[in-house]
């Protein structure tokens, strides 16, 4: 991410699961916020750089990004999907996998029950070559 930062010099950065990057680049992405400043030293050698970029960053658990990285967000947390919204994802997803309308309600209903995690839903549904086949694999994997 800082070869990125230095060679482009974004004006916005878009970061996906956030609290999966490393602390060091937690930390690094804590500066930039902070001063407009990155930096890095390696083999004895800094380069740093000025820069204006504004942070928006997504994330499933905002536990694990440090408390002062957190501060400089403004935190926005979304609503679980309802049943049948989550229904109409997993059916939507599911058919660009060119899986059929009444397999991805299967699919749905069941997972639903056990993780809510849409993720299951394309897991079970890629896998899957009939609907016993999605019982199983979702008592089996979930």
């Amino acid at each position: 991410m800082i070869d990125y930062l230095f060679e482009n010099k974004p004006r916005y950065l878009l970061v996906d699961e956030i609290d999966k990057m490393a602390p060091k680049d937690q930390a690094m992405l804590l500066n930039l916020m902070e001063s407009g400043i990155v930096s890095e030293t390696k083999h004895g050698k800094t380069r740093s750089g000025q820069m204006k970029t504004s942070v928006f960053a997504t994330s499933n658990d905002v536990r694990k990004i440090s408390s002062p990285l957190q501060s400089r967000f403004f935190i926005v947390e979304l609503k679980p999907y309802t049943h049948e919204q989550f229904c109409g994802v997993t059916e939507k997803l599911l058919l660009r996998h060119k899986i059929d309308e009444g397999a991805a309600s299967v699919i749905a209903g069941a997972v639903w029950n056990k993780s809510r995690d849409i993720r299951d839903c394309v897991r079970i549904g890629t896998m899957a070559k009939s609907i016993q086949d999605v019982n199983f694999l979702v008592d089996t994997f979930i």
